[in-house]
């Protein structure tokens, strides 16, 4: 899957925390995410669903903090009982695709990202990462790049 390469400004997302190893792509642990977003859909979002990743321990290749929930403008958007995270702006790859199940296509994206990535087309910062979804297909994921290391 191809990917290019953007600017983007600081990003925030709301919403419920889930602590995961890696990307919880399947089995007990997708369920779970799946879980997570029915609840979040359930109730008015103050901005468009979005998915954040942050507090990456890239040193044991796992676990991070999985936000499922919104994009925000800042604090005065948090929902009673949401935690806030920052994605700092950066240089990103940016994955799109389109399906019929919009869990498996983030999980094709995800991937992708990691083939490339074992691939040496890019090195991750690990800053954060963050997906957007444009619509009920389509998932956009947005990938923290180190320093102008891409081969795109």
């Amino acid at each position: 899957m191809d990917f290019n390469v953007v600017d983007q400004p600081e990003t925030l997302v709301a919403g419920t925390v889930l602590r995961s190893p890696a990307l919880a792509v399947e089995g007990p642990r997708r369920a779970k995410v799946e879980e997570a977003w029915k609840r979040n859909l359930a109730r008015q979002l103050p901005g468009p669903p979005t998915t954040a990743y942050v507090d990456h321990a890239p040193e044991i290749n796992s676990y991070l903090t999985h936000i499922v929930g919104y994009r925000c403008r800042g604090v005065e958007d948090l929902l009673p009982g949401d935690v806030l995270a920052r994605v700092p702006a950066g240089r990103f790859a940016r994955f799109i695709a389109s399906g019929d199940n919009l869990g498996d296509t983030i999980v094709h994206i995800w991937r992708s990202v990691w083939d490339a990535e074992a691939a040496g087309r890019f090195v991750r910062a690990y800053t954060g990462d963050w997906e957007h979804y444009p619509d009920a297909r389509t998932a956009e994921v947005f990938v923290a790049l180190a320093d102008d290391q891409v081969d795109g």
